[in-house]
């Protein structure tokens, strides 16, 4: 899962895409609510690209794991 909050000067270099991993399926509200983030980065001209990746299972156990697992490869997530 992504989280992030921007400000003027605790941002200073720019993002150009962004991996969200969903810990719920498609249609919930962690859904719903990182499509919408994503949305508004991407209206907001803040990046460039979006993706989505919905890892339901566990109470976000499945995103974490996976996470945990692929951290060394993790670059824009």
């Amino acid at each position: 899962a992504a989280t992030f909050a921007l400000s003027g000067s605790a941002f200073a270099a720019d993002l150009e895409k962004i991996h969200f991993i969903i810990p719920g399926g498609a249609g919930g509200g962690w859904d719903m609510t990182v499509r919408g983030t994503g949305d508004v980065l991407l209206k907001s001209n803040l990046i460039e690209q979006a993706s989505y990746q919905n890892l339901s299972g566990g109470g976000g156990g499945k995103a974490i794991a996976h996470l945990i697992e692929t951290a060394n490869r993790q670059t824009d997530t």
